[in-house]
């Protein structure tokens, strides 16, 4: 039977059954009584969704190696999961940009990195998630976002110019300053506070109230970084006041290290407060 080329662990394990008890939770605080579309990444296989299939109704499997591809076909047929699916040969990135198809649970694998600027200085993983959130906003169809970064990324210099920014937004609370000053430690801490940011930013640009727990970093084929957003569709019109409490809270929250089952706090930031 075809096995996945990057090997299982038990902190992916033990990720892949956190996210399954908070998309129960998303599934009936959403009254989705179907069960939730899957898009992402779930190579040969698919251990996300079997290990969340109680939860989801349908799956669009993303994969851009064509052998790879082969063998999902395989698998997927011996594993009879009664789910219907989809298979879509290409770039995740390219995907997610092009694509007119809105999902309610991402879970995405961006093995070059969050900025990785291309020769044009722009990212392609930054564009890919701006233009889903766009389109999750115009179809009014709240989601969640699982998405694991690897932390050997290019771009500290775009991190760090980043990371000065955030201050701006929370303007005059307390530690913010301290706060992002100890973020800037390494590639893991520098992430740690950029990816969730730029979630946040987004999600409130296109009316989310945006929802995070602690990123989690681990060990596998390189040094990874796990991150569980929910994105839920907020009608106003005018703009959410919660929206900084919710920028501090995030910037204040651990990053967690996962070696086994058990995670240990790998950085325990400044608590960022109101003025």
């Amino acid at each position: 039977m075809p096995k996945n080329r990057f090997p299982d662990s038990l902190p992916k394990r033990e990720l892949r059954r956190r996210v399954a008890r908070r998309i129960r939770v998303f599934r009936e605080a959403k009254n989705l009584s179907l069960g939730l579309s899957y898009c992402g990444m779930p190579s040969i296989e698919f251990l996300d969704v079997q290990a969340w299939k109680g939860s989801l109704r349908s799956v669009c499997a993303v994969e851009i190696d064509s052998e790879i591809l082969s063998d999902m076909h395989i698998q997927w047929n011996s594993l009879a999961l009664g789910l219907p699916i989809h298979f879509v040969s290409a770039d995740i990135l390219e995907f997610l940009v092009s694509t007119n198809d809105c999902y309610d649970l991402y879970n995405l694998d961006f093995y070059g990195g969050f900025v990785n600027p291309t020769s044009t200085g722009k990212s392609r993983c930054v564009e890919a998630i701006r233009c889903l959130i766009h389109r999750q906003s115009v179809r009014n169809q709240s989601f969640i976002l699982v998405a694991t970064l690897n932390v050997r990324d290019r771009g500290v210099a775009e991190y760090l110019a980043f990371i000065d920014n955030v201050p701006q937004a929370l303007a005059g609370w307390q530690n913010i300053e301290r706060c992002c000053i100890v973020h800037k430690k390494n590639q893991a801490t520098r992430l740690k506070l950029c990816f969730p940011y730029l979630c946040w930013h987004l999600g409130m640009s296109y009316n989310f109230a945006v929802r995070f727990t602690e990123a989690v970093v681990y060990q596998s084929t390189a040094t990874m970084i796990h991150f569980y957003t929910e994105f839920t569709l907020q009608e106003r019109a005018l703009p959410d006041l919660t929206s900084n409490k919710v920028l501090a809270d995030m910037i204040s929250m651990p990053l967690l290290r996962l070696d086994g089952m058990i995670p240990k706090v790998e950085l325990a930031p400044p608590q960022v407060d109101k003025p």
